[in-house]
């Protein structure tokens, strides 16, 4: 049996998976992967890896006699994902703190993440959030998917405002639970909520946290007017760095044990 946990995991690039992969397909490393895979780690011809082909496929794959080249040699089994999948909506907190909250929500489960504009974020509307620092974060999380053994790799959603956002989920055609995290001493815990939904395995979860300050009053009519419902995550006041990920862990920790 192959010790998957003692073998190094490398996320692939898209253009490396299309055609989708199979047994015997040969992998194009990039300059990166070549230089991790050879001076960082040191590994010769024959050694072996894990691809991830951000689809949620696990393959073996070893190195072969050209240095450019790797080849898939199994399909490997993982069953790393929660059972319900879940979107995070964050109203982007100040400086970098955003990248501590991709990082830790990846490790713990989440499936896609939206930085939002509100009215309380620091950076506002119209601000310019150049591809170097998206692709940045989108780095982040593949590297935190990889520690974490996941199948896959949470999508780093474009900054938008939050009213936008909510436009965009009133127009989908999916049927998601929504959650909006308050401080206000009349919500529901959020485990108290989960608790009462009898079909969790087969949902999609969105669930949005503020930035430092909250939600104000509009925003909260705002997304309960979309179908968003107040919860809490008890009776202390987090930091926008650590409510998202406390959120994460109630609902990966209840999903896991049903």
């Amino acid at each position: 049996m192959i010790n998957k946990r003692k073998l190094q995991r490398v996320t692939l690039q898209a253009h490396q998976v299309s055609p989708a992969l199979q047994i015997n397909s040969a992998i194009a490393l990039t300059p990166e992967q070549k230089h991790y895979l050879y001076n960082v780690l040191r590994l010769e011809t024959g050694a072996e890896f894990i691809a991830l082909d951000r689809q949620a496929g696990w393959w073996l794959a070893k190195l072969t006699g050209e240095l450019d080249i790797a080849e898939i040699i199994a399909k490997l089994e993982n069953n790393s994902e929660l059972a319900a999948q879940i979107t995070l909506g964050i109203a982007m907190p100040k400086g970098s703190n955003i990248e501590s909250v991709i990082r830790q929500t990846t490790e713990l489960g989440v499936r896609q993440i939206v930085p939002l504009f509100s009215d309380r974020t620091i950076l506002k509307a119209g601000t310019e959030i150049g591809n170097q620092k998206r692709d940045r974060w989108q780095r982040i999380a593949e590297e935190a998917a990889e520690l974490s053994m996941r199948n896959h790799v949470p999508e780093i959603n474009t900054p938008q405002t939050f009213t936008e956002w909510l436009d965009q989920l009133a127009k989908s055609a999916s049927s998601s639970l929504k959650y909006t995290c308050v401080t206000s001493p009349d919500a529901t815990h959020l485990l108290t909520t989960l608790q009462d939904v009898q079909t969790l395995p087969v949902l999609n979860i969105v669930i949005v946290t503020g930035c430092e300050g909250g939600w104000t009053a509009r925003e909260s009519e705002m997304a309960i007017a979309s179908g968003f419902i107040p919860v809490s995550l008890g009776d202390r006041v987090l930091s926008a760095v650590t409510a998202p990920v406390v959120a994460l862990s109630i609902i990966g920790a209840f999903s896991d044990t049903q």
